[in-house]
């Protein structure tokens, strides 16, 4: 053990798991720490929705068929605008031709899945070493490099001095499951409204996630507000033919905002991955995605050489953050250009909003532009 790289990844959620295991593969030792017991993390009523950049993650680290089992894909995409009345269809004919034999645009997979598979692969390596925060310090171990997953509201930002650059916008996410009748299987949903988007991911065929999108204040209003009201609320805005049956498990509520946070000169030997180095709005599913995409390019910079050094660490960081930059700094632009443009009443706006339907329903080009880039993203070319 002595003569092992010494690496501690802070934050074992689905980031900070995926990024022990691929780093299993290198002769280092890995200590993964968490304030919450194995349990705690792995049961919550989460969901993530998937893309093709993540499935061509996943299969070359060898856990897409151990995932595959509890995925639900969709293969259709509703998109609508319900202040100007546009609609628009993607399907799996608009993909690339190097995805569509995937038959799916995303899959959608439950957080205590996921962690669960992630732990089974954990428990299979013996370099990682997985405890609580206080046993670890007792050990006294000198670490190499340190990585921290330890989400958007991280409070090592602070302790470490970082550029934290961010955007609130006074929004949160209210997320719960609704079990529902008409609708169309295998399609997901995102509605585009002036409070915020909302969308809808297929759990199985009646099974749905709800993301409601909306102001602070009102999320707050309707997590606290009888379900019985909830439903009948939410059932004005579902498309007509949607029969909300029942609530289903249990409420969760985050602040949504824009961030991008790094330590980029400092001599401390450590990065901050996943939604503790950038966040995005939730509109078009890019959250977990974008996190595992640092996760791929961290193993490819360590993977470049046949092993691992201490000199060969000095400069990580700075090869690990101009490397994310351009994919993450896109993906904020695409993201936040939504909401500007359809997540108000602005009349100046409606000609753009109306355009911008028109031709996705005209222009066979542009849906692909666009339904390939939220799901390959920039760096699919990339990913071997």
């Amino acid at each position: 053990m002595k003569n092992k790289i010494n690496f501690r990844i802070v934050g074992s959620g689905p980031t900070g798991l995926l990024l022990s295991i691929v780093l299993s593969r290198f002769n280092c030792n890995i200590f993964l720490t968490d304030l919450l017991e194995r349990d705690k993390l792995t049961y919550k009523d989460k969901t993530y929705a998937i893309t093709h950049s993540t499935r061509k993650i996943l299969l070359k680290f060898r856990l897409w068929k151990k995932l595959e089992p509890f995925l639900f894909g969709f293969d259709t995409l509703s998109i609508s605008d319900s202040v100007t009345s546009a609609f628009t269809k993607l399907t799996i004919d608009d993909l690339d031709d190097d995805i569509n034999s995937a038959e799916n645009i995303g899959w959608v997979v439950k957080h205590s899945d996921l962690i669960d598979v992630f732990f089974q692969e954990i428990d299979n390596q013996n370099n990682i070493f997985f405890m609580k925060p206080q046993n670890l310090y007792e050990k006294k171990i000198l670490f190499d490099y340190q990585f921290f997953s330890t989400g958007a509201n991280s409070f090592d930002k602070k302790l470490f001095h970082t550029i934290d650059l961010k955007k609130n916008y006074d929004q949160s996410c209210l997320t719960f499951k609704v079990l529902l009748r008409g609708n169309i299987e295998k399609r997901a949903y995102e509605i585009f409204r002036d409070e915020g988007p909302l969308a809808l991911l297929p759990l199985s065929n009646n099974l749905y996630q709800i993301i409601w999108t909306s102001s602070t204040s009102k999320s707050i209003a309707r997590l606290n507000s009888d379900k019985n009201f909830l439903l009948d609320n939410l059932s004005t805005i579902l498309p007509v033919e949607f029969k909300l049956d029942q609530i289903i498990g249990e409420f969760n509520i985050f602040p949504v905002s824009l961030s991008l946070n790094f330590q980029l000169f400092g001599l401390k030997k450590l990065v901050f991955v996943g939604d503790a180095f950038h966040t995005f709005h939730p509109v078009g599913g890019q959250g977990l995605n974008s996190c595992w995409r640092d996760v791929n390019t961290i193993f490819d910079l360590f993977n470049k050489n046949s092993v691992i050094t201490k000199k060969s660490l000095m400069f990580f960081k700075f090869k690990y953050y101009s490397r994310r930059i351009l994919d993450i700094l896109l993906t904020m632009v695409i993201t936040d250009s939504l909401i500007l443009i359809f997540a108000n009443r602005n009349p100046l706006l409606f000609p753009v909003r109306k355009l911008s339907f028109f031709f996705l329903n005209n222009f066979l080009f542009i849906r692909k532009l666009v339904l390939n880039q939220m799901t390959k993203s920039l760096i699919y070319s990339r990913i071997k």
